[in-house]
C-alpha cells in the first residue's frame, strides 16, 4: 500500500529563483538536515533526466546506500526522482514549482512512498512521517534563508560587475565545508586552497568548486588565485582535537600564526592580489573576562588563547594596505550536532545527563554553523570592512542557559553538573580557557554591518540543528 506526503510553502522569491537553487549543483548539500549521519558518495550535480545521486547514511555503525535517479524534468515547473535502491520498497519524490504574485512562488514537495515488509511496516509509518515533516521544514527554511542572505548581498556584489571570485582555505572542516557550500549554491566562483597533503574529502564537493593545491613553504601561488575579491582563511590545527602538550600548543601556534604569514606572503606576490583577507580568529581573545562585555573595541586578555589570537590577528594584519583590506572574524562556539562542542554534549544530554558545566555562570557565546558560514561571506563582500568582528549570536547566554536550553529542545532534564576539578583532570590545561572562562561578547559591529542573523535565539538554533520542529 502506498502512503502519500506532502509538504508546501510559499517564498518571497519568483519561481524561477527557487528553481535555479534546486538546479545548483551545491543545493544537495545544503538541503541534507544536519542531524543526519549523511553523506554523497556520488553526485551527477543535475537534474536532467537519468542523473543520478548516491546518498550513505551510517546508523549504528552500519552503512546504508540510497541511489536516486531523476526521471522527469520540466525547467522552472518540475522535476521528479526516484529510489533506485535504498531503505524504501518505493519512493518517488515530485517537486513542484508554481508563481504566487509576480514575485513569490509556492513549493510543493509531494512524496509517494511505500516500506518495506508490508503491510507489518504500517506501525511505523508514523515514525516516518515525523522523520519527513523534520526534513522537510529544515529544506524549505534553508531555501528561504540562503536565498534571502544572497538578495541581502546582491547590491554589493552587483556592483563588482563580475560573478564573485573567493578562495577558502580550510575547506574540508565544518566551518569552511559550509562556507563553500552557500557561496557555491549563490553561484559565486569558490576556490579550494588545498595543501599537497590534504585529506580526500568523504564527501566530493560539486563541479563548480575549483580546487588548486599549493604548497605555502616559499612556492609561488597558482595564477587561480590571482584577481580575487577575497581569500576566507580558516586552515588551522584544532585547539581541541589533542589535550594540550608544549608539542600541540607549538603545533597550534605554527598553523595559525606561520600559516598565516606564509599565505599573505604568497598572496602578495600574486600580479593582482585579492581585495580582501577574511582571516579566522577566537573569541578566546578576551581570556577569562568574567561578566564584563566585551566588544571588538575591549582589550585582550591573558594566557595561551589571548596570546595565539593577538599573533595570529597581527600576521593577517601584514596583508593589509590602502587597497587590500583584512577582516578578523572571532568565532564562538560554532554550534553542529555532528561537530564540535556540541556534537560531544548530545549523547549525555539525551540521557538526562546534561547539565552546567562547572560553576554553569560563565558566559558561553556560541553561533549557528549557517550563520557562521554567512557572516564569512558578508564580511568579504560588504564595502569597508576591516579589523575585527566578533561571529556570535546577538543572544548571550550562561552556559547554564545553554545546558538548560538543550534538555528543553530535547525534553530532557538538565540538571547534573559536571564538575570543574573532574574536567581539568580529564583535559587538563585546554579545560580552563575552552569549556570554563566566561566571555561576554556583543557584536555591535556586526549588527552595525547589516547583517541579519538566521538564528538569533539559542532555542531555535537548537531546533533548526536537532530537527526539533
Amino acid at each position: 500500500m502506498m502512503s502519500h506526503f506532502t509538504a508546501v510553502s510559499q517564498f518571497s522569491h519568483s519561481r524561477d529563483a527557487v528553481f535555479r537553487y534546486h538546479e545548483n549543483p551545491g543545493a544537495i548539500d545544503r538541503l541534507i538536515p544536519p542531524w543526519e549521519n549523511v553523506r554523497i558518495a556520488q553526485r551527477s550535480d543535475s537534474l536532467e533526466v537519468g542523473s543520478e545521486v548516491e546518498l550513505v547514511q551510517s546508523i549504528f555503525g552500519i552503512r546504508k546506500s540510497w541511489l536516486a535517479r531523476h526521471t522527469e524534468l520540466d525547467p522552472g515547473h518540475h522535476f521528479t526522482d526516484v529510489m533506485v535502491h535504498g531503505p524504501f520498497a518505493r519512493w518517488i519524490h515530485r517537486h513542484e514549482f508554481e508563481s504566487v504574485g509576480e514575485d513569490a512562488c509556492e513549493l510543493s514537495d509531494r512524496i509517494e512512498y511505500q516500506l518495506p515488509l508490508a503491510p507489518f511496516s504500517a506501525i511505523a509509518d508514523a515514525w516516518v512521517r515525523t522523520k519527513l515533516n523534520a526534513m522537510f521544514a529544515f529544506r524549505h527554511r534553508i531555501t528561504a534563508d540562503d536565498l534571502r542572505s544572497e538578495q541581502n548581498l546582491r547590491n554589493h556584489t552587483a556592483n563588482l560587475g563580475r560573478t564573485p571570485r573567493i578562495a577558502i582555505t580550510g575547506s574540508s572542516g565544518l566551518i569552511g565545508r559550509r562556507v563553500a557550500d552557500l557561496a557555491s549554491v549563490w553561484g559565486w566562483h569558490v576556490i579550494r586552497i588545498l595543501r599537497p597533503a590534504s585529506r580526500v574529502d568523504a564527501t566530493p564537493f560539486p563541479r563548480t568548486v575549483e580546487s588548486v593545491v599549493w604548497d605555502l613553504s616559499g612556492v609561488s601561488p597558482p595564477s587561480a588565485l590571482s584577481d580575487l575579491d577575497a581569500v576566507i582563511h580558516l586552515a588551522g590545527h584544532g585547539i581541541a582535537e589533542e589535550r594540550w602538550s608544549d608539542a600541540v600548543k607549538k603545533k597550534i601556534w605554527s598553523s595559525r600564526v606561520d600559516g598565516t604569514r606564509a599565505l599573505v606572503d604568497g598572496l602578495r606576490a600574486l600580479p593582482v592580489p585579492p581585495k580582501r583577507m577574511v582571516c579566522a580568529s577566537g573569541i578566546g581573545i578576551f581570556g577569562d573576562a568574567g561578566d564584563r562585555p566585551c566588544t571588538e573595541e575591549s582589550p585582550a586578555g591573558q594566557g595561551f588563547l589571548s596570546d595565539l589570537a593577538i599573533a595570529w590577528e597581527s600576521a593577517a594584519q601584514e596583508f593589509s594596505t590602502s587597497a587590500h583590506s583584512v577582516v578578523q572574524a572571532r568565532l564562538g562556539v560554532v554550534l553542529h550536532p555532528r561537530a564540535g562542542a556540541l556534537a560531544k554534549m548530545l549523547t549525555p544530554a539525551r540521557l538526562g545527563l546534561g547539565g552546567p558545566i562547572g560553576s554553569g555562570r560563565q558566559y558561553w557565546p556560541w553561533v549557528h554553523v549557517d550563520d557562521a558560514a554567512n557572516i564569512l561571506l558578508h564580511l568579504a563582500m560588504i564595502p569597508d570592512a576591516s579589523g575585527p568582528y566578533h561571529v556570535v549570536a546577538p543572544q548571550t547566554v550562561t552556559q547554564r542557559e545553554f545546558a538548560k536550553t538543550l534538555g528543553k529542545v530535547l525534553h530532557r532534564p538538565s540538571f547534573m553538573p559536571v564538575p570543574e576539578m573532574g574536567l581539568r583532570l580529564l583535559m587538563g590545561e585546554m579545560a580552563g580557557p575552552l569549556l570554563l572562562a566566561s566571555v561576554r561578547a556583543e557584536t555591535p559591529k556586526l549588527l552595525a554591518s547589516g547583517y541579519t542573523f538566521r538564528f538569533p535565539e539559542l532555542q531555535g538554533a537548537f531546533k533548526n540543528l536537532l530537527g526539533a520542529h
